[in-house]
């Protein structure tokens, strides 16, 4: 870099030759020092706007599959797709899904009206909830059997800028976007029960707000293919690791908005490399030194978000992942590479009040867990997770953080489970192998793919504060 000014002298260019928006080398005096400036400028604003806006993205990027007729978990906007059975290996809409209840995803825009999400009568179902979440995959509310009860009910979701009246007995719940997703969870405890509990869910129901009442009268919007929502790349890894990143990220700051006033500021920074609410992002127009920047951007903010969803806050004891006491899940205030990590880990992970999510990596040797081994966990009776409404322990293959295909469909077990098997001082010992194990051990037994996997203990609605700060944690898995 050169520097023309007498020694010890740091050179200050005039201002007619700073460009802040465009730069590319010439043979001025001080292109060097203008075009490595402007590197690190982009740089710098760039990891900050990539892990600000990966969730936006990430959730963009869902949405479109959702919208995808090829997908297979596809809908329209603004209505519920109830799935009828429970996540499995052809799960694809995202990654450690739940695979002890059914699913409803709804991506909604409430950019024209409300809609009334209108929850029926659940009887005696143990646990429901209809998590509803805005364009950065923060929870705005928890509508459920712990928050308010059996009883059915109508609740307006309202976007940033709406001032209306609602009518009588419709509860309004605040989205501070204009785009966001509703992600419904109902259980069954038995498969016998599994009929009861869709009739249920098919009564979840989401209604324009001119509409309630009345019942639909306009028909479902379909996007179309070359519709910029669903112009997005299908796999993770092709969106977050190239500049169609921050091109898709100006896209979701567009619809959504902004979501706090006190954001405001880091969205004035993010326009000095032409990402915000309204601006179009194209790669093929950025200058060499801001192209520099923002590829260098792409790479090491992609690697910090994974970093963080392998720390997340946490701590490792006994192989599990336990929560430190200050951490945030489900709603993270400032915390954007929080938010960030969890998203990345397991998307549209709920708020603590509602379950607790532990994943074990490792086993009381320190080493990773793997398929070609098999392992046990044993619970006393006495330390099994405390919890209102159950607890359930599910495998997933890594890298992919999906659902193992494996012939026996054997991919959780609950607390619930009757056939659950417990030993004569009520402890439970969970078996984890990839063959099947003789008849009296099936009933505990969780089938592990040929490879590197992971687990899940959730804990739903949990009792003990111990739960989330890590004071209370699951046994060491022992290799066998």
């Amino acid at each position: 870099m050169r520097n023309d000014a007498p020694d010890g002298v740091i050179a200050t260019p005039p201002s007619s030759l700073i460009r802040a928006d465009r730069v590319e080398r010439d043979d001025s005096p001080i292109s060097d020092t203008l075009y490595e400036s402007r590197v690190l400028d982009a740089y710098t604003i760039g990891v900050q706007a990539y892990v600000y806006g990966w969730p936006a993205v990430e959730n963009y990027r869902v949405r479109s599959r959702f919208l995808d007729p090829q997908c297979a978990q596809h809908g329209a906007l603004n209505t519920f797709r109830h799935e009828t059975n429970p996540a499995d290996h052809g799960f694809e809409l995202f990654v450690t899904p739940n695979a002890d209840l059914l699913y409803s995803e709804a991506f909604i825009d409430l950019t024209d009206e409300p809609l009334v999400l209108h929850v029926p009568d659940t009887g005696d179902m143990r646990y429901w909830t209809a998590q509803i979440l805005d364009a950065y995959t923060d929870t705005c509310a928890n509508i459920s059997s712990r928050s308010v009860g059996s009883g059915p009910g109508d609740y307006a979701l309202t976007g940033p800028e709406w001032t209306g009246d609602l009518p009588e007995g419709v509860t309004r719940v605040r989205v501070p976007t204009r785009t966001g997703c509703i992600l419904l969870r109902t259980l069954f405890e038995t498969p016998d029960e599994l009929a009861a509990t869709r009739a249920v869910q098919r009564r979840f129901t989401l209604t324009p707000l001119c509409d309630h009442g009345t019942g639909p009268t306009r028909p479902v919007e379909t996007v179309p293919a070359d519709d910029p929502r669903r112009g997005v790349p299908v796999a993770q890894d092709d969106l977050s690791g190239s500049l169609t990143f921050f091109a898709v990220l100006g896209r979701a700051l567009t619809e959504a908005g902004t979501r706090h006033a006190d954001e405001a500021g880091l969205l004035h920074l993010f326009a000095r490399i032409g990402i915000g609410p309204g601006r179009v992002f194209d790669p093929l127009t950025l200058d060499s030194a801001t192209r520099e920047g923002l590829t260098r951007a792409v790479a090491d903010g992609w690697k910090l978000v994974q970093a963080r969803s392998m720390i997340a806050r946490t701590v490792l004891l006994n192989g599990w992942i336990l929560s430190q006491p200050d951490a945030q899940t489900g709603a993270y205030g400032h915390d954007h590479l929080q938010r960030a990590g969890v998203a990345h880990r397991g998307l549209y992970a709920n708020t603590e009040a509602e379950y607790v999510a532990l994943p074990a990596l490792m086993d009381s040797g320190g080493r990773m867990l793997d398929g070609n081994h098999g392992y046990t966990v044993r619970f006393d009776a006495d330390a099994l997770p405390p919890v209102a409404a159950y607890w359930s322990v599910t495998i997933y293959s890594l890298p992919d953080r999906r659902l193992p295909d494996h012939p026996s469909g054997r991919v959780t077990v609950s607390s619930l489970d009757p056939a659950l098997v417990r030993g004569d001082d009520g402890s439970v010992e969970i078996l984890i192998q990839h063959d099947e194990p003789a008849a009296e051990r099936k009933a505990n037994w969780l089938a592990c793919p040929t490879g590197p996997f992971q687990l899940i203990l959730r804990a739903y609605q949990p009792t003990d504060d111990a739960l989330h700060t890590g004071a209370w944690h699951p046994p060491a898995l022992e290799r066998h």
